[in-house]
């Protein structure tokens, strides 16, 4: 493991600072470590039981968004054992199991998110719109709605369809999804209480520019979710502290992030991830040592090291050991405005031209069908575009 004079390397960035500023922040450092500002030091040595349910949450979505969807459904999966009451992770794991054309399993996941008595009310007809609370999940009626139509029953799907358009407002652009919906269900169906030309125009009336990738529920993105976005900043290898004879199968994973408690200014940046700073992740996982990239005030050393030492790790990897490395995490310049959303046109949703995701084909996985070696419908064909995988994921080089 590195000693701790590595310290003495720190620059900042764009150049070496003056010889007295860096000499006071060098010595303030070290005399930080030696009254016990090591983020490790008054940790319990034991590790915590796994990564977050946060962490699996945004590692679910960024693979399931990405070109990774069974790695996304197990983490997914992995976060509702955890906290089986998880609202938000049964939906997103519903709208994954969705994408994955698995529809039996996606309906039961989306009942849960909604409720399964209200589900069930709704769909029998037992439950009128009306009686919906305005706090219900739309997202997850959807869900449920798309979910039940792709299974063949008609009659159910239409009705959670006009509760999904009275809950979200009959004449907004969500309810055109609804409507554009029916609009399939008539024709694939033939069912002759609806009328699809109808349901067509009342889809193009409150949205001319409906399409098609806008007809499934979408994943939230974790970036706008605060107690999501800490698990996809980057994290990447620190250059000038990297051992060059190693080379990396997979670096550091942020598994469990606690927010800094202090109001300091420092830590106020670590927060939002304005601050990038270099860890020591050690081999268990444990943060060790902590360099802000940019100077701080003296008095800010202790807190922050004292904050990222709360924090937890999945180790980096050597040769399929787990091994220390140092990395820098946090976004430089935070995100870019061109950056794909998460809920942007996702893993799954129909480009120009295409078949809608999960629309019934004669070889759809039902509910039930085993996955080994099942191609899934929200797989990435080669040349798609890829959404941002979670930190660190791909970067290798030469979780409550």
């Amino acid at each position: 493991m590195r000693q701790r004079t590595n310290l003495a390397h720190w620059k900042q960035p764009c150049g070496g600072p003056a010889t007295a500023l860096r000499g006071a922040l060098v010595v303030a450092l070290l005399a930080a470590l030696a009254v016990g500002v090591s983020p490790s030091s008054g940790q319990t040595a034991d590790p915590p039981g796994g990564p977050s349910v946060e962490a699996l949450l945004a590692r679910g979505i960024a693979h399931s968004v990405g070109s990774e969807m069974r790695t996304g459904l197990d983490e997914l999966r992995s976060a509702a054992r955890s906290e089986p009451g998880h609202t938000l992770v049964r939906r997103t794991l519903a709208i994954a199991l969705l994408r994955a054309g698995r529809f039996g399993e996606a309906e039961a996941e989306f009942a849960v998110a909604l409720g399964e008595e209200r589900a069930l009310a709704l769909s029998s007809g037992r439950l009128s719109s009306a009686e919906l609370q305005p706090s219900t999940d739309a997202d997850a009626l959807l869900g449920l709605a798309t979910s039940v139509q792709l299974q063949g029953r008609a009659r159910e799907a239409e009705r959670l369809y006009r509760a999904y358009a009275d809950l979200v407002g009959p004449m907004s652009k969500e309810a055109g999804r609804a409507y554009f919906r029916l609009h399939e269900l008539a024709t694939d169906s033939g069912a002759e209480w609806l009328d699809p030309e109808a349901e067509l125009a009342k889809a193009l009336a409150v949205d001319p520019n409906i399409r098609s990738a806008s007809l499934l529920p979408a994943f939230t993105d974790p970036r706008t979710h605060p107690a999501l976005e800490p698990y996809v900043r980057p994290i990447e290898l620190s250059g000038s502290r990297a051992d060059t004879a190693l080379e990396y199968d997979t670096l550091p994973l942020l598994s469990r992030w606690v927010a800094p408690a202090d109001t300091s200014e420092a830590l106020l940046a670590l927060a939002e991830g304005t601050l990038r700073v270099e860890i020591l992740v050690r081999a268990d996982g444990s943060p060790d040592e902590v360099v802000p990239v940019t100077p701080v005030a003296e008095e800010e050393l202790t807190p922050l090291a004292s904050a990222v030492g709360a924090w937890w790790f999945t180790p980096a990897r050597v040769a399929g050991e787990n091994a220390p490395a140092w990395i820098i995490f946090g976004e430089a310049g935070g995100a870019e405005a061109g950056d794909r959303a998460a809920g942007d046109a996702e893993a799954g949703d129909p480009e120009a031209d295409d078949a809608e995701t999960g629309d019934p084909e004669a070889g759809d996985t039902k509910a039930g069908d085993p996955e080994t070696g099942d191609a899934e419908v929200g797989d990435r064909e080669t040349g798609e575009e890829e959404a941002t995988a979670g930190p660190g994921v791909g970067k290798a080089s030469g979780a409550r």
